[in-house]
């Protein structure tokens, strides 16, 4: 066969070889869908993510009011003076919010797959300044405090486990239940008569104490006081910090890892959404644009790795053919497009026991056993191909770099660029150095080049 139609044809096998490739390649997603699946009914089953607001004080005002309007009476118009009882709500943000959360991890698992749970054993304190009531005039006749109770929202109620809040030592008592439509989620803690007795009069509250809370995958806090400190440590040592703020220098080593966010009103929206949003209304704008998380990483996620790993599944096709193609031109040996194609699929192969193996064992261990099946497979093969057990030794050791190089690839994100492009200009210029002297004219006439 001239080498002209042989490069075709290689090429067209390369391409018919993809058609696997992207079957295994929906696999690994559908993999992918099933492990979040699993997460997901495993969240359901305990509690999923916790988003903390608050707490927040929510007073219920009733107020009489005269309200002046035209009457008619017996076709004569007047003006008349009646007076109007009016409920109203209101919701106080703290004006210092500071929250200590120690996170300790915990791994469920269901079948092949698993989901990461955290228990935070919180403690937290809030400063409460009352505004300034309206005065009372000849409109106003009356403004009174009817009720008052403080909220915190929270992303999941089923992961609520103690609470104890107080205020001036005197614990409060909480209930399911926000009261506010946009926090359809958290608990209440209505004030008894000697502390509504203090909001009455307008003084100061402080609201301290502490709680604990069970959540999965991510923890998120809304910086809804007008100075927001949340200090936050895990023993997991693999942290996503997401969200509107980032903390301020954090510390992570392999025991886990600690952070610090402070936030004031002059950088957030919240503290002051809170108080301008409608208690009625299922949404407050504004409110949670400021958020802020910690999400509990997964560093080895095989489905993804495996699939990164997949992307260059063309490039190690086209690397193993080029090395046969260029053996068989140098060295005159005769090799079938079949013979092609099934080192190929042995390639192919590989992807499919990662992917297998990974979701038994760890990422790595799964990688190196893979990549050794396939290097002895191939290596084996193709040295009976070659003719030559000393050829089948150096795919052995071609094969064993490029595997090598992958794995370096996938554990080296931040030069995983680098590490590509001079491996790519190494290759290239290895293929150039070995032919730079053969003479592809001689070679289509059905010669050997030299």
């Amino acid at each position: 066969m001239r080498y002209g139609w042989k490069v075709l044809v290689i090429g067209a096998l390369t391409l018919l070889l993809l058609i696997p490739l992207l079957m295994l390649r929906g696999l690994v997603t559908e993999r992918q869908q099933r492990a979040d699946a699993v997460r997901a009914e495993i969240a359901g089953s305990s509690s999923r993510e916790q988003r903390v607001v608050g707490p927040l004080l929510r007073v219920q005002i009733e107020e009489v009011l005269r309200v002046r309007r035209k009457v008619t009476e017996n076709g004569v118009e007047r003006d008349a003076v009646e007076q109007v009882r009016r409920s109203a709500l209101r919701v106080i943000a703290p004006e210092k919010l500071s929250m200590r959360n120690v996170l300790r991890t915990e791994t469920r698992h269901r079948g092949l797959f698993s989901a990461m749970l955290y228990h935070d054993a919180a403690e937290l304190s809030a400063d409460f300044v009352w505004p300034t009531p309206p005065a009372l005039d000849e409109d106003r006749l009356a403004w009174t405090i009817v009720a008052a109770d403080f909220v915190l929202g929270l992303g999941d109620n089923r992961g609520i486990g103690h609470i104890a809040l107080a205020v001036d030592g005197q614990e409060l008592a909480a209930e399911p239940g926000t009261g506010i439509a946009w926090l359809p989620e958290g608990v209440r803690l209505p004030l008894p008569a000697t502390v509504l007795a203090r909001v009455r009069a307008g003084d100061p509250l402080q609201l301290a104490g502490a709680l604990e809370l069970t959540g999965s995958e991510r923890l998120s806090w809304v910086p809804v006081g007008g100075e927001t400190q949340i200090d936050a440590r895990a023993d997991w040592p693999h942290p996503g910090f997401q969200g509107n703020y980032l903390p301020q220098a954090p510390e992570i080593d392999e025991h886990g890892f600690r952070a610090q966010w402070s936030v004031s009103r002059l950088s957030s929206q919240a503290h002051r959404a809170v108080q301008d949003c409608p208690l009625t209304q299922n949404a407050c704008a504004g409110l949670y644009e400021a958020t802020f998380s910690v999400a509990l990483v997964d560093p080895v996620d095989r489905y993804l790795k495996t699939d990164r790993a997949m992307k260059y599944a063309l490039l190690f096709l086209v690397v193993v053919f080029g090395a046969v193609f260029f053996i068989e031109v140098l060295k005159g040996v005769a090799v079938h497009p079949l013979q092609y194609g099934l080192s190929g699929l042995a390639l192919a192969i590989f992807f499919l026991l990662l992917l297998a193996l990974s979701e038994h064992l760890g990422f790595g261990a799964a990688y190196g056993l893979a990549a050794l099946a396939c290097v002895a497979l191939i290596a084996t093969y193709m040295g009976g191909v070659l003719g030559s057990r000393r050829r089948g030794l150096g795919f052995a050791g071609l094969l064993g770099l490029l595997f090598g190089l992958l794995f370096g690839l996938l554990q080296s994100e931040d030069y995983a660029l680098l590490i590509g492009a001079v491996a790519l200009f190494a290759a290239l210029s290895t293929v150039m150095l070995l032919t730079r002297r053969l003479n592809w004219y001689r070679l289509d006439d059905g010669g050997r080049g030299g």
